[in-house]
């Protein structure tokens, strides 16, 4: 969608900047012109696992880019902001599209309540007619506490963009 086909790739480079203000379907095609697609939630929720959750603690130069002044850093640059698995920035720097729809969630959002003080926007279904919304994760770079592991939104259409990013699965 979006005359994205053949015409933009996906690329992981140690050092650049994440692409943001990409759509869904831009994202998705991203993945597909090399041969990848986006994770899904489930696979995105396994392979951030175990990276630090600084939040506002966050020391500005290693943990987690989830209290700073840019709208993203360089991929790799903060040592601290690595999972389990070895996947760096999923926490924090830009939010990441996923695979997984949802219907686009009503507001307020709700939270975790004593779960996790990650964002959780998965409030119920919008009435509004704004349709199904695909899920984004992570958390941005200035999301403080807010920034984590658990973070999960359906705020947006597949075709808005925003400050967000997105990673490729094989």
């Amino acid at each position: 969608g979006q005359d994205c086909a053949g015409l933009i790739f996906a690329r992981s480079q140690s050092g650049a900047r994440p692409a943001i203000e990409i759509t869904w379907f831009q994202a998705l095609a991203a993945c597909a012109n090399v041969g990848k697609r986006l994770p899904t939630n489930a696979e995105w929720q396994m392979a951030v696992s175990g990276t630090p959750n600084n939040g506002a603690a966050e020391d500005r130069a290693t943990d987690c880019n989830t209290n700073g002044a840019i709208p993203s850093e360089p991929t790799g640059s903060r040592s601290n902001c690595v999972s389990a698995f070895g996947a760096y920035d999923m926490v924090g720097n830009v939010w990441e599209w996923v695979a997984d729809w949802v219907p686009l969630s009503a507001e307020p959002c709700p939270g975790w309540a004593g779960f996790s003080d990650d964002h959780m926007c998965l409030a119920g279904a919008r009435t509004d007619g704004r349709g199904p919304g695909p899920l984004f994760r992570g958390g941005g770079f200035n999301d403080g506490d807010a920034a984590g592991e658990f973070s999960v939104v359906s705020l947006l259409v597949p075709q808005q963009t925003g400050l967000i990013g997105f990673r490729c699965a094989r």
